[in-house]
């Protein structure tokens, strides 16, 4: 063979080889690795978690699995109302807040909550009335709603919806006195971050001076002086919500001072004309043993109390001296006494 055949052997070899390396770097199987560590990549990036891949019937390649999301961004509230409104008082649950328009809303069933006295302040019945609070108000916000004038105007529920309710809530309470100076309360006022129309939070308020001639009451100057002591700084929303929730009476003694003290209405009949008579049936509420006192007296618009051996419970008599009191849990022929302004009485279960 001539030289030049001897070169063109060895170009065509070197030219083979040069062919072959270049081949190898198609590898499938080098390739297929570098799906792999794409796809791997591509799972770290969208932040899925856990079986998220699957294995191709076609080949063992690892491939993402199909119609997982792509991205973790938040989806936005579709309500106002805030998720975790904080601090909120213990006890306390959110309300649904101000609407737009308001509806009537439900009371708890006829004489199945009870007044507590304290002389003759009156405190709401805690399984019926506990309180609620509006979830648009909380510390980082009381300059714009109960520190901004014109607020709880703005929320307050018309008339309409109020007096329905406060019939209601005076049936539940079994309250028997005078509209004209019984409040439909807010438990926590507006002015301190209450819901307006959550039944949790309205009670019918009677008025503790036995003399009024209006629904304003000594609660009232409470809850003025705790809305100055909060839009002030001088105490946190949440301790005044708490406080007059949890027994306006004593907030009173905290916040305000002494309350005060009333003597019977100067129109109430002398001791030794004063006179009343009671009686008691079942109150066939489904409760065994429940039954109603029903006094009758020449005592109107004062305190009437009925005592068996296990309880105490009180109310006002209205313009005409009447009042009922449920009482529960006795024993049959118990002796139940009754004290109605300067008169007392007695009856048996």
């Amino acid at each position: 063979m001539t030289i030049k055949g001897y070169l063109f052997l060895a170009l065509s070899a070197t030219s083979f080889a040069a062919c072959g390396s270049t081949t190898a770097t198609k590898n499938p199987n080098t390739s297929e690795k570098a799906a792999v560590s794409r796809n791997v990549t591509s799972q770290k990036v969208k932040g899925i978690k856990g079986p998220s891949s699957y294995k191709s019937p076609a080949s063992s390649t690892t491939q993402i699995a199909p119609n997982l999301p792509t991205t973790t961004a938040a989806i936005p509230p579709t309500t106002s109302r805030p998720s975790s409104p904080a601090p909120r008082p213990s006890g306390l649950e959110y309300g649904p807040g101000p609407q737009a328009t308001y509806s009537v809303q439900p009371q708890p069933p006829p004489h199945s909550c009870h007044y507590t006295f304290i002389g003759t302040d009156p405190l709401p019945d805690p399984h019926c009335t506990p309180g609620a609070l509006n979830p648009r108000v909380t510390q980082g916000v009381i300059d714009s709603t109960i520190c901004k004038s014109g607020y709880t105007s703005s929320i307050r529920p018309p008339e309409g919806i109020t007096e329905p309710e406060k019939r209601a809530s005076a049936e539940a309470y079994s309250y028997v006195g005078s509209f004209w100076t019984a409040e439909y309360d807010h438990l926590v006022p507006l002015e301190l971050g209450g819901d307006p129309n959550d039944p949790a939070n309205l009670w019918i308020e009677p008025n503790d001076n036995p003399n009024a001639t209006s629904y304003l009451n000594s609660k009232d100057t409470l809850e003025n002086r705790l809305n100055s002591l909060v839009c002030s700084g001088q105490l946190s929303l949440s301790s005044a919500q708490e406080a007059i929730a949890s027994n306006w009476v004593r907030a009173y003694q905290t916040y305000v001072g002494i309350l005060p003290s009333y003597s019977t209405s100067t129109t109430a009949p002398s001791s030794n004309s004063a006179n009343c008579t009671a009686s008691a049936t079942l109150a066939n509420d489904g409760y065994i043993g429940d039954y109603y006192v029903t006094i009758n007296s020449n005592q109107p618009n004062q305190k009437a109390s009925a005592s068996d051996a296990g309880d105490t419970w009180s109310t006002y008599t209205n313009a005409s001296g009447y009042a009922r009191i449920l009482l529960y849990h006795t024993s049959s022929g118990e002796q139940i006494t009754v004290t109605v302004g300067e008169a007392n009485c007695s009856t048996t279960a």
